[in-house]
């Protein structure tokens, strides 16, 4: 599992992969922890503090940030009576109003957020990992509006770093969830996971606690990828990662969607902001289909094409990012890797790697092979080899080119 550190220090993710997903969850668990009485008003004080001192561990800007806003979300929401709860003036010893606890109570609250800041104070400085959400937040949109039907699940980070983000750049997701989801399975899915996001924030106010619950992992899923799809549905290896990390995953996705349904079901129906809901979402996803552009590559059948007529088959062995420089002029990329049983035809055909044994499945095309394996036998229909030289000894082959 890697390591994510902070200025030399190590990032706690407590059974997380990304210490971003576990923050998400402690600021998710938070709202719970505000607005009690009695003796359960400690437990809150405890349990939030025990949370404030997991998510300095976790050194995560989006963290705190979200926090804050849950902070000032729940005192909006409690204008007359403080942050954390109804505030009512207790007489003291003297017969006089004494101070409001809840003031007390944000007073605390306001330092426990100060400690966290100054404790990640080394963090908030403007670098790559900000800079470069905007941009691959930008390729997502251009790849979602050229392939508004979906890319396919788990190809929108792929697809995305071998045609839409500069060299050097290279994501698995598109590092917002929401936008990861809607490139991936098409606008109709994303249409109805915008409704379900925008209807318990538009029903559920009353409901505080879970509302900035919900609201706060909503806008954790759009600045990181906390719900993970393809990891969360990757049942048999789990992405690669500890059953930890899947188990805490699918609980905060139980958390999110149990809280919503939660609010959505107990909620007093009201079309006018149903209705509002309803259009935002249709608003939101318009929005981003305006954002189509030439540069986007389109998916379709198994391929994902940039205008040419060249068809490209990788080996296990060749990334899509590492194809696509050979083809300035546009090509036809398989999205599987190898070459599936049913390939033929004619035409142009590069097979890269290991997909070089395959060449007898293309007897009437034009075949191109790059890095073939060393033992290799090139058919008759092979045109050009490509192939890297270590050295100088001469190639007998004349179909044999160095690159």
């Amino acid at each position: 599992m890697p390591e994510f550190t902070a200025n030399g220090f190590l990032r706690f993710g407590f059974g997380f992969c990304n210490p971003n997903h576990a923050a998400a969850l402690i600021c998710a668990l938070a709202p719970f922890c505000w607005g009690w009485r009695g003796v359960r008003r400690w437990c809150g004080y405890a349990a939030f503090a025990a949370l404030c001192v997991a998510l300095a561990l976790t050194y995560s800007r989006t963290g705190i940030a979200v926090l804050a806003m849950e902070m000032a979300s729940w005192g909006a929401m409690n204008w007359r009576g403080g942050i954390f709860g109804r505030a009512k003036s207790r007489p003291s010893r003297n017969g006089r109003a004494g101070a409001r606890p809840s003031r007390c109570c944000f007073a605390a609250a306001t330092v426990a957020l100060a400690a966290v800041a100054w404790w990640m104070r080394g963090r908030f400085a403007v670098d790559g990992a900000i800079l470069n959400r905007p941009v691959i937040w930008l390729a997502g949109l251009r790849l979602f509006a050229a392939n508004p039907l979906g890319v396919g699940f788990g190809r929108s980070g792929e697809i995305a770093s071998a045609f839409l983000l500069p060299d050097g750049m290279a994501v698995r997701t598109l590092v917002n969830s929401h936008l990861t989801l809607a490139a991936e399975t098409g606008a109709f899915a994303g249409f109805a996971w915008l409704v379900f996001v925008s209807l318990p924030l538009a029903l559920g106010a009353k409901f505080r606690r879970a509302w900035i619950a919900f609201a706060g992992l909503a806008l954790s899923a759009f600045s990181s990828s906390v719900f993970d799809w393809h990891v969360l549905f990757d049942f048999t290896e789990m992405g690669g990662l500890p059953l930890s990390n899947f188990l805490l995953s699918w609980a905060t996705l139980i958390l999110f969607v149990g809280t919503g349904v939660a609010m959505i079901a107990r909620s007093t129906f009201a079309a006018l902001r149903i209705c509002v809901a309803l259009a935002v979402s249709a608003v939101v996803l318009t929005a981003a289909l305006c954002f189509r552009s030439d540069a986007a590559p389109r998916v379709g059948n198994g391929f994902v094409s940039t205008g040419g007529e060249a068809r490209v088959y990788r080996g296990a062995d060749w990334s899509l990012r590492d194809a696509v420089p050979f083809f300035p002029q546009g090509a036809r990329f398989s999205l599987q890797t190898g070459v599936p049983d049913g390939a033929s035809g004619g035409g142009d055909v590069w097979l890269f790697g290991d997909a070089a044994e395959s060449a007898w499945r293309f007897p009437s095309a034009s075949v191109t092979l790059v890095s073939p394996p060393e033992f290799c036998e090139a058919p008759s229909n092979v045109v050009r080899i490509l192939q890297r030289r270590w050295g100088e000894e001469p190639i007998d082959d004349p179909r044999v080119e160095a690159y």
